[in-house]
């Protein structure tokens, strides 16, 4: 029951810090929407090739009839014109690009000849004049059977299991996540400091309860209102933006060891530097290094051999990779590791914080004076 009372009592002391409430949550839903949409015209690995509107000027003749009827089935929808109409745009600047066909030749006018547009037209009629030459061929040798299309239909487009990447927002749903997560340091500094200030301490050390167990409680209660800041952010980031993470439970999980550590990092750093500011200008050097070597500050794809480099030096990019691999490869083997890893090295740190907390006799630093 005095375990609930002191997790209800640092709750209330988070209350009395709005700004940090501020901070863990609307700073990483406004940022999210910011880079989200900022990247959003960037892809990994894909481009969708537009539909390509061309004007022509043409004699009328079949080949010309054939050449636009097939240029549909490639995404090129050429618009007849007349050369009156073809002079006065290109006079004028309102026609981009032109096709000039004859039965003799394809010729393409445009301020921009190596454009995806154009990359798209050469292509075509370079495959249109292929297949005209030898249907020419076939007809001269008296072989009509081969003059008509082998194939019945043009190619069919089909999926197939490759490799699957975030967009803007799927990525940024992540890093803003483990950003936060990490920036929850700074908060658990922040409540180790308000004993101080508030000297609520005084009375600790005169109660009955064991200091041991403040330090417990003050470390368990870091963790759980990160838990419930870091799902109140998926819930907005799954129902308002409409970011996938596979499985909400199964995310919480996986981020649990990266709030121990975070908190496990507060608790020491404010041990061993004594004061509130001098432990936040650490943690915050600590917090912009990690997050920057664990890509959550650039969206990179998750292959990228430099990004995978970086991230094995920062907690932050071991739970970025796990979690990218989990989300969209349904692989939980990285996640696992990172986990793993995580609390080890957290068990390490709150060891050493507990170790410092008990050489003073809980004297200051987490229950302080």
């Amino acid at each position: 029951m005095r375990t609930l009372q002191f997790l209800k009592k640092e709750a209330l002391h988070l209350l009395k810090s709005p700004e940090s409430v501020l901070l863990m949550l609307l700073f990483p839903i406004l940022l999210t929407w910011v880079l989200g949409t900022a990247f959003s015209g960037l892809s990994a690995r894909t481009i969708d090739l537009p539909e390509v509107n061309m004007p022509i000027v043409s004699d009328g003749g079949m080949i010309s009839q054939l050449y636009q009827s097939n240029g549909a089935h490639s995404g090129i929808n050429f618009q007849p014109i007349s050369r009156e109409e073809a002079d006065k745009g290109l006079q004028d600047g309102s026609i981009k690009h032109l096709v000039e066909l004859s039965d003799r030749a394809v010729i393409f006018h445009s301020d921009n000849a190596n454009s995806l547009e154009g990359m798209m037209l050469k292509m075509y009629s370079s495959a249109f004049i292929q297949q005209a030459n030898l249907a020419s061929v076939a007809v001269r040798e008296g072989r009509l059977d081969l003059a008509n299309p082998q194939f019945k239909a043009y190619t069919r487009i089909e999926g197939m299991a490759g490799r699957n990447e975030p967009n803007s927002f799927g990525y940024y749903g992540v890093a803003m996540l483990t950003m936060i997560l990490m920036y929850g340091s700074l908060q658990t500094v922040g409540m180790l400091s308000l004993e101080k200030s508030g000297r609520t301490s005084l009375r600790l050390k005169s109660s009955p309860y064991a200091m041991s167990k403040v330090f417990l409680v003050k470390a368990a209660a870091s963790c759980v209102i990160l838990m419930l800041q870091a799902l109140i952010l998926i819930l907005f980031n799954h129902f308002v933006y409409g970011i996938q993470y596979r499985h909400i439970g199964m995310v919480l999980m996986m981020i649990l060891p990266l709030a121990v550590f975070v908190t496990s990092l507060g608790i020491l750093a404010y041990q061993l530097l004594r004061t509130e500011s001098a432990a936040s200008v650490f943690l915050n050097i600590i917090t912009i290094a990690l997050v920057f070597l664990g890509g959550g500050y650039m969206m990179v794809s998750m292959d990228d051999p430099t990004f995978a480099l970086l991230a094995r030096f920062s907690p932050i990019g071991w739970v970025n990779q796990g979690l990218f691999q989990y989300i969209y490869r349904d692989s939980t083997a990285p996640i696992l590791s990172s986990d793993l890893k995580l609390m080890g090295l957290s068990l390490l740190l709150l060891l050493l914080a507990f170790w410092l907390f008990k050489k003073e006799e809980g004297s200051d630093r987490v229950a302080a004076d």
